[in-house]
């Protein structure tokens, strides 16, 4: 009993935590087309290209009637054929409704696996997308 006990405590502690996240889902241009989506401060994307992960560590605005804010971050992807490696975002966002918003970014990256060579190559990318927030 006490078990139970314990665990419905642990439990409804995370439940303040759930309840202020922020949850965004959409779809995107990064490793190709896909899904894109955001738990608070990680973005993530799933696409037909491969899959990509940004935790998201300063965010800023331009100040005045600027509608769009800023951010930077360090992530990583990895490729469904070839390609794995870390990279950082460098994006723009610009909340268009309540629930929706748009991005655009940036991301110079180093890419430690490109096929048969095994010299790290460095690149820049890009990604687009649009989310809604539940």
């Amino acid at each position: 009993m006490k078990r139970y006990l314990l665990a419905l405590i642990a439990t409804s502690m995370l439940l303040p935590a759930a309840a202020t996240a922020t949850v965004k889902l959409g779809f995107g241009f990064d490793q190709g087309f896909g899904v894109t989506g955001q738990f608070n401060d990680v973005n993530g994307f799933i696409g037909n290209d491969g899959v990509a992960a940004d935790y998201i560590f300063k965010r800023g605005s331009f100040g005045g009637d600027a509608p769009f804010t800023w951010y930077v971050g360090g992530g990583a992807f990895l490729g469904w054929d070839d390609g794995l490696g870390i990279r950082l975002p460098l994006g723009l966002r610009l909340p268009f409704n309540s629930q929706w918003d748009s991005y655009l970014q940036i991301h110079p990256e180093l890419d430690f696996d490109h096929g048969s060579r095994s010299d790290i190559k460095f690149g820049i990318d890009a990604a687009i997308g649009v989310r809604y927030s539940f």
